[in-house]
């Protein structure tokens, strides 16, 4: 009979010889397809369409990561890249045509199966050889297998590339290749595009549909954004509800933004802004895209507007995910502007003429808020006698010092005397008086609004005050408040064309805005003078006036 050490042996053998084959089944490639259903690759005898492979290509952003290094062309995919991470290094492979040392002696289906599956040929067993998720198949799995025909197709028409790059440098475990088939097992999901993100019952009302699901194709397959904008796990994968929520670069160097459209994210951008962002890598408040998502702009500048203002509607609409990154303050949700401790106020301050080069004759623009006085002592005076306002024109009468007398003539509607607007029915309000300068004001005939039936006089008021804050170029004073409203408002808005408000809408547009920026008094009278006066009837198409220069009128 066996003894019992010899029964023991053969336990421990039978034990090991299952736990082998287990092994081995569990990391099959086999056990993922016969567990999972995809779409079946494409028929390799259909006609494969260059131009559409190409723009996978592109969308796929291939180039960033095996582009040949050491040289420009995104048409040499020799590898090379290392792509350095907790897990060890990652060198990028040569996936040009070469046949000896990059994919071209791959079939379609070989291409189809790395690119959806993550098995590459060429494994010590015939089932294939697991492929480390760096390469981003779990994207890739929800690309149309005709997509895929028509990459491999474009693929094979670039140039070959002999490099010959070194295997993976990754720690234990992780460089146990073979143990990737659990991985696959657990976190590739098998699901298309369409099972991704949001349903479209649940989408606001007015969101193109067709629109949506193309987005929703480049965002979860080719482009694969959510593998770079989301926290991964000691496993590697995704954690669920942390989609596209932001995470660490998993090269260790700063944090990836979380893009979904919470407060905590880029829930205050726009589609139109979003889709800008992918084409010029300028976000919406002038800053633009550096390190890697530079090469991926590189790449999304390419394709065609549509497909960009698909993604980013898609965008806009996935899960909001509040996930603050590492030093973001908490957000404010209350109606107080709230400056941080940390905030440094870089703002310009406002352009100014050089008080001594203002002269008699001269028309000026006023760009802060002044004092104005009816006597020319007006270190005398009691107190002011009104004030001229940010975008205000006045003609220098006399220079006394820095004392100027100005004239400013404007529009009063009938029973309102105390203040004085820019033209006839329009609120652009000019100068706000008191009672000695509303007797000190020249009246004219009466007009009557021809769209409002109401009675206004042309004014004209001659009064004093120094030489301080004033401008002799209106461009100037344009371009300040031009570039103070686009840098602050496109942060949430698409900025409205000429045509889009009247002089008088905009000021309620603007108030109801106000508490949402740190602008002063002066900032936000100025930004207000600009918007009303390159307005719908006061701009460029209403046929008004608006002078640029002190010397000359120019139509805007």
């Amino acid at each position: 009979m066996p003894s019992k050490r010899k029964k023991i042996s053969i336990s421990v053998a039978a034990v090991a010889a299952v736990g082998a084959a287990g092994f081995l089944v569990l990391t099959s490639p086999w056990t993922w397809s016969l567990t999972h259903s995809l779409p079946p690759t494409a028929g390799a005898d259909g006609a494969a369409d260059i131009a559409n492979g190409k723009r996978i290509f592109i969308a796929s952003d291939c180039a960033t990561c095996h582009a040949t290094t050491g040289q420009d062309s995104h048409e040499l995919l020799g590898g090379g890249k290392v792509l350095d991470t907790e897990f060890g290094k990652f060198h990028m492979p040569n996936i040009s045509p070469d046949p000896e040392h990059g994919i071209g002696d791959w079939t379609l289906e070989e291409f189809d199966r790395s690119v959806r599956q993550g098995v590459s040929p060429g494994g010590l067993l015939p089932d294939g050889k697991n492929l480390y998720p760096a390469f981003p198949y779990t994207s890739y799995q929800r690309i149309k297998p005709e997509d895929v025909r028509d990459l491999y197709a474009y693929m094979m028409t670039l140039p070959e590339s002999g490099k010959v790059v070194p295997d993976h440098e990754l720690k234990f475990p992780y460089n146990l290749r073979r143990g990737i088939g659990v991985w696959r097992l657990f976190f590739l999901d098998g699901k298309s595009a369409g099972e991704m993100g949001a349903d479209i019952a649940d989408l606001p009302e007015g969101i193109d549909h067709a629109k949506f699901e193309r987005g929703r194709y480049l965002v979860e397959g080719p482009a694969h954004c959510v593998e770079c904008h989301s926290p991964r796990t000691f496993m590697g994968n995704i954690p669920d509800g942390k989609r596209y929520a932001g995470g660490p670069d998993p090269e260790g160097h700063g944090y990836i933004p979380n893009i979904t459209p919470d407060e905590t994210g880029i829930g205050f951008w726009s589609t139109a802004a979003m889709a800008n962002y992918l084409h010029t890598g300028v976000n919406p408040i002038g800053r633009e895209s550096g390190a890697d998502m530079a090469e991926v702009i590189e790449n999304t500048s390419q394709l065609p507007w549509e497909d960009l203002q698909a993604m980013a509607t898609y965008l806009n609409n996935i899960p909001a995910v509040e996930a603050p990154a590492p030093g973001m303050p908490e957000p404010n949700f209350t109606e107080e502007v709230v400056m941080l401790d940390t905030a440094v106020d870089n703002r310009p301050p406002l352009p100014t003429s050089d008080p001594q080069q203002i002269g008699e004759g001269d028309t000026v623009f006023v760009a802060g808020t002044k004092s104005l006085y009816t006597t020319a002592e007006l270190e005398e005076a009691e107190g002011e006698d009104g004030k001229l306002l940010g975008g205000t024109e006045a003609r220098v009468l006399a220079k006394q010092g820095d004392k100027l007398q100005l004239e400013v003539s404007g529009w009063q509607p009938e029973n309102a005397p105390s203040v004085i607007y820019q033209a006839i029915g329009q609120r652009v309000i000019m100068a706000a008086l008191g009672d000695d300068a509303v007797a000190a004001t020249e009246h004219g005939e009466v007009e009557v609004d021809p769209n409002t039936d109401q009675v206004w006089r042309p004014v004209t008021l001659q009064a004093w005050s120094d030489a301080s804050e004033l401008n002799l170029d209106q461009e100037v004073l344009w371009s300040f408040s031009e570039n103070a409203y686009q840098e602050s408002c496109s942060s949430c808005h698409s900025l409205a064309g000429e045509d889009h408000f009247t002089a008088n809408q905009w000021i309620g547009t603007l108030k109801s805005m106000r508490r949402f920026t740190s602008f002063t008094d002066d900032e936000y009278r100025l930004i207000l003078s600009y918007l009303q006066n390159h307005s719908s009837d006061l701009g460029a198409e209403s046929g008004e006036m608006v002078v640029e220069h002190a010397s000359e009128g120019v139509p805007q």
